[in-house]
């Protein structure tokens, strides 16, 4: 989705391409919460309501639309864009933005082209991504825990303002570093891969154009 709104935002918001990759990252990030939601609320009754246990999501996801429609099915959208738009605004844009600075750097050395350091950049602008992607989306992975426990029933603004209370600011970035060591690697080897399909697609690695 990413990929697809690129262009299209590049033609929309003329003049900035850092605001276009932006709106298209907001966009795809949006696109993926609403995916997302469904699957989560089928996955959190699968753990804590015995009828669901044994389901596989399947079967246990058109149950739960026939029971209950498809409203309390996103009744946690809030926090699922508060994690997923940041998450994919921080990862995708800071991959291309980081590899689009070290190709500038790195070929300026006389002899390099960007073909020879294709796989040094991916890989270092994928690890450096995943870090922004953790850091920045940490705070709506707290608020989606949060909304997901569904023993408060508290809205996603009781649930922000809960967090606050135990803590500020800080307590919002609780778990970062555990999250980075489990994630992190996961999210640049992602990042590898979707370079990897890119250009296997016949598009040009991240940062190359």
């Amino acid at each position: 989705v990413y990929e697809v709104c690129k262009p299209i935002m590049t033609k929309l918001i003329k003049g900035s391409k850092g605001a276009a990759y932006i709106a298209a990252s907001v966009f795809a990030g949006a696109v993926a919460s609403i995916l997302l939601c469904p699957m989560e609320s089928t996955r959190i009754r699968q753990v804590t309501d015995p009828e669901y246990a044994d389901k596989g999501l399947m079967t246990a996801f058109p149950q739960l639309v026939k029971e209950e429609g498809f409203g309390p099915m996103f009744s946690g959208i809030w926090a699922m864009l508060s994690k997923q738009v940041p998450y994919t605004m921080a990862k995708q844009v800071s991959f291309d933005v980081v590899a689009g600075l070290l190709y500038a750097f790195l070929t300026k050395k006389e002899g390099v082209t960007a073909d020879d350091l294709k796989w040094i950049v991916s890989v270092s602008a994928a690890f450096i991504a995943s870090l922004f992607a953790c850091i920045f989306s940490q705070p709506g992975d707290m608020i989606l825990t949060e909304t997901f426990k569904g023993s408060s029933g508290k809205g996603f603004f009781g649930i922000v303002k809960d967090i606050n209370d135990k803590g500020g600011i800080p307590a919002f970035f609780t778990g970062t570093g555990a999250r980075i060591v489990h994630v992190g690697m996961i999210i640049t080897s992602q990042l590898v891969i979707y370079d990897i399909v890119k250009q296997a697609l016949g598009l040009p690695a991240t940062g190359k154009h």
